[in-house]
């Protein structure tokens, strides 16, 4: 009889009632043939990524700051309701906490029955099979990653030993009925790191017929960049973004002239994730209404990102970005007028017909998972958080956020200085919103601004208009910009601090009507809402679920 089992954290494998368990122990997991070959090891990496439902970045950006809700007279549902207003349990959906959840863990199950396999091959003895190890160690961290960041409290060296982590399934399971525990969120972060030192010697671009669809050597480096960043390890953040970016990163900028030079919507979004830009990493193809709310249709246009965000914070703030008020973006925001959504070409939308004829289908989201543009910002705020210890810290940032810069813009741009953003950063602080809390009715909000107060370790230690505060602030406001519609934003405001509010607006989409809930940070302490709760299913399996009050 065999007995290896796919086990899908939380999932319940549901058996034919004619099929007896003898029958169902005796077939191969998910029908699959044996990994019995390196084509077949390889073959089965291709499910170690989100192909079908379970992408994080509809949920996690329509839980952060990126969207307020423009009111009922917009297209919604009560999934983007649930999500939006932080529920403790979200109606079922393709892109829902649930998937989010059981997709990772499935491409975890896939990864470390790939590793298995390749261990009882002899091992790694090939070049073939060195490149699947790394191809597989990578995924699997990448996976406890994302699980991490959304179903646990934000990462903090003084706290992740006492805040509860993800169970990290290191090995293909066997067991019938195994039992998990959740560890710690240290605990994880850990064996992740460990995933990805051991994966990255190994992998191989030349084992890929499509690299940009599989962790190749620069989207490793880059999700090794994210990851010690998130741990506050300044030094290797900046190994793993240089390794990225190599020795030439101005070869590795967007051609934004190229997507400008497109018709203002679709177009520009599919060009956007073009795999032969050099700026993309790594893509990813979801089954996912991620498209749709990112881009010109009115769908879920209650809660999105309008004209308050827009006009104020993000996109055109009144009272300018780091890089000044009179520049002139190449590939500039659109405004649909129907659903007033402020977008960038960041997300591609297609449709896969199942039916041509009855014209039914699902919607697939084309996505940039890695950039060249997060390696940059990744490695300038490592060298910024350096700045009191290293004398050149500040002029490596400088380099890599006027590299960034200078690329978005085909007029009005001059080079960022030391002085020029402690300027902007002086004249744009503080951030007025906490005036409104608890008051039933604001008039427009002119003080809404780009920058925020951070209220987590050791951000929130920062002096208030001291050189690298100002220079953070600025690298934040143009992650937000970089990062908008990606979900990176809702990572961004756990692991800074920054306060969500919920804003409910007027007709006019910029009037303030009411504050509605807010997630804060009080002495640097992270709110319980910062993370998910775990899936029913799973609470109802033994997991320990998330305090979220």
């Amino acid at each position: 009889m065999k007995k290896s089992i796919i086990y899908l954290l939380g999932i319940a494998v549901v058996i034919p009632a004619f099929m007896s368990c003898s029958d169902f122990l005796d077939q191969n997991p998910d029908l699959r043939t044996t990994l019995d070959s390196e084509e077949k090891i390889a073959n089965i990496l291709v499910s170690a990524y989100i192909s079908g439902a379970g992408s994080y970045q509809l949920v996690a950006e329509l839980s952060s700051d990126n969207v307020c809700d423009y009111g009922i007279t917009k297209n919604y549902n009560q999934f983007y309701q649930d999500v939006y207003e932080w529920a403790e349990e979200v109606t079922s959906n393709n892109d829902a906490p649930r998937n989010i959840w059981s997709s990772n863990y499935n491409n975890i199950a896939n990864a470390n029955q790939a590793l298995s396999a390749i261990e009882e091959l002899g091992g790694p003895t090939t070049t073939r099979l060195k490149a699947s190890k790394g191809e597989a160690l990578i995924c699997r961290a990448y996976s406890h990653f994302v699980l991490a960041n959304m179903f646990c409290m934000p990462y903090n060296p003084a706290t992740a030993g006492n805040c509860l982590g993800i169970p990290y399934m290191d090995h293909a399971e066997t067991d019938l009925n195994p039992r998990y525990e959740r560890g710690t969120l240290q605990e994880v972060y850990e064996m992740i790191g460990k995933d990805i030192e051991a994966g990255i010697p190994l992998i191989d671009d030349t084992a890929y017929s499509v690299p940009k669809y599989h962790f190749n050597y620069k989207a490793a480096c880059c999700f090794a960049s994210r990851y010690y960043l998130f741990m506050q390890d300044w030094d290797n953040a900046i190994k793993y973004a240089t390794m990225a970016l190599t020795s030439n990163p101005s070869s590795l900028l967007r051609d934004y002239s190229a997507i400008a030079a497109l018709p203002n919507g679709t177009s520009r979004h599919q060009e956007y994730v073009n795999s032969a830009s050099t700026a993309n990493f790594l893509l990813q193809a979801a089954t996912s209404n991620s498209g749709l709310l990112f881009d010109w249709y009115s769908t879920a246009g209650r809660y999105s990102h309008g004209k308050l965000q827009g006009i104020y914070e993000t996109v055109q703030p009144k009272k300018g970005g780091p890089w000044g008020s009179s520049v002139t973006f190449k590939a500039p925001h659109a405004v649909l007028a129907s659903s007033g959504k402020y977008v960038l070409p960041r997300t591609w939308r297609v449709f896969q017909y199942t039916d041509p004829v009855a014209g039914t289908g699902f919607n697939k989201a084309i996505s940039v998972l890695f950039t060249s543009e997060e390696a940059l910002l990744n490695r300038a705020e490592a060298y910024i958080m350096k700045m009191n210890e290293d004398p050149t810290a500040l002029d490596k940032a400088l380099e890599d956020i006027n590299l960034y810069a200078a690329n978005l813009f085909s007029a009005g741009f001059k080079s960022m200085t030391e002085a020029s953003i402690i300027k902007w950063a002086t004249e744009t602080y503080p951030d007025y919103s906490e005036l409104y809390v608890g008051k039933t009715s604001v008039s427009s909000p002119q003080t809404l601004n780009p920058k925020k107060k951070l209220h987590a370790a050791p951000y929130n230690t920062l002096e208030e208009g001291s050189p690298q505060e100002s220079m953070l602030q600025a690298l934040i406001f143009m992650r937000r910009y970089q990062f908008l519609h990606e979900g990176m934003r809702w990572f961004d405001t756990r692991r800074f601090g920054i306060t969500v509010y919920r804003y409910l607006l007027d007709e006019d989409a910029e009037t303030v009507v009411q504050i509605t809930d807010q997630i804060s940070d009080e002495n640097g302490t992270a709110n319980p809402r910062r993370a998910l709760q775990l899936p029913a299913d799973v609470i109802a399996a033994g997991l320990t679920p998330n305090s979220r009050k």
